[in-house]
């Protein structure tokens, strides 16, 4: 009688084990995130401002503090984006950020106006170099260091990206809700903005920490 090999059963495929990152663990994760992004005090922020003199670099750097723009993006704007009767800038995300259109401050405006009035150029750029190309991320990155250095901000401070980090830190701190610091910056994910408040805790705790010093131990 013939024998008749038994069939093997098909090895089960090795299924990879998923796992949910646990909220202690997501939190974990932004603290981490959060200890390398550095950003400027207000008293460092004000600092900076008064070492501003130059007309196109108090435009630039005011434009970029307060709508938290990318040293690229900077580079992208154009002068039919502003509307200084209705006080408005079209501005141009990238890295998946949303564009859209933000309102100007007063004081924004007047340094806008400043730099278009002082210019000697009909070039479309809003900020173009010398040879009429937008401004490059370098330069900027150049300006920061040099007005960094002349306003006393500290070496690991003197980059451009700084300054996108420090408006959503100080918005947060001044009490901004985090669906409109989503907004502001443009983030189409809020995990991108969530790790800002990580940055505003350590600030709180160090004011508290400086604050109750000076009051009486009871």
């Amino acid at each position: 009688m013939p024998v008749v090999a038994a069939k093997k059963k098909p090895a089960k495929a090795n299924k990879r084990k998923t796992t949910t990152p646990k909220p202690a663990e997501l939190k974990d994760t932004r603290a981490r995130r959060s200890e390398t992004i550095k950003f400027l005090t207000l008293d460092e922020t004000r600092r900076l401002f008064a070492s501003i003199t130059d007309k196109r670099d108090k435009a630039i750097f005011l434009l970029a503090y307060r709508h938290g723009l990318r040293a690229s993006e900077v580079g992208l704007l154009r002068v039919s984006d502003l509307d200084l009767k209705r006080l408005r800038v079209m501005l141009h995300r990238l890295k998946g950020s949303l564009s859209g259109e933000h309102p100007l401050q007063a004081d924004e405006a007047r340094a806008l106006k400043a730099w278009l009035k002082s210019r000697d150029t009909d070039s479309p750029i809003l900020f173009p170099s010398r040879r009429g190309l937008p401004i490059s991320r370098q330069m900027l990155d150049v300006l920061m260091k040099g007005y960094g250095e002349e306003a006393a901000v500290p070496k690991d401070k003197r980059h451009f990206h700084v300054l996108k980090h420090s408006i959503a830190t100080h918005l947060l701190d001044a009490g901004a809700e985090l669906r409109f610091l989503q907004d502001w910056l443009g983030h189409s994910n809020i995990q991108n903005t969530v790790i800002y408040t990580a940055l505003v805790s350590t600030s709180r705790e160090t004011k508290a920490r400086q604050y109750f010093l000076k009051l009486p131990r009871l």
